[in-house]
């Protein structure tokens, strides 16, 4: 369960680190609806990414997440039955930043990517402003 909490938060939570204007004005634009699968994974610091391929579970289908207008259905597999796990959050967009309700916690997180293939957000624990955690999505669909 705390995995998939973390890849909610992952997916809303608030980077700190500044992209170029250019990358701004399309990820304002571009569309964040559709079939994501989980790609990537790491962390940024001080302007530098340490990213590692996402680890599915071996046997499985992929781990997504579907997003329309205003929901995010993150589906994860684990166990040797491939056991399925699937939650819901509402969200809001606003420019490059998400914010996302799971329960009664809210979530901000920042676009750094959105294009025709690739979705990559930058979450920042307000704990541990200088670290942002990255998850780099490709679009399925």
């Amino acid at each position: 369960m705390k995995k998939i909490i973390l890849l909610a938060v992952a997916f809303v939570s608030l980077a700190t680190i500044t992209s170029c204007s250019n990358d701004d004005d399309n990820n304002q634009s571009a569309s964040l609806e559709g079939k994501w699968e989980y790609f990537k994974e790491g962390i940024a610091s001080g302007g530098q990414e340490v990213l590692v391929d996402y680890e599915h579970q071996a046997g499985c289908a992929k781990d997504y997440s579907m997003v329309t207008a205003t929901t995010i259905v993150d589906h994860t597999f684990f166990g040797t039955s491939c056991t399925e796990d699937v939650s819901s959050s509402n969200y809001t967009r606003n420019g490059n930043i998400i914010t996302v309700t799971i329960g009664s916690e809210t979530y901000t997180s920042e676009i750094k990517t959105l294009d025709g293939s690739t979705l990559k957000i930058y979450s920042t624990d307000p704990g541990f402003p200088t670290i942002s955690e990255v998850t780099v999505f490709k679009r399925v669909n």
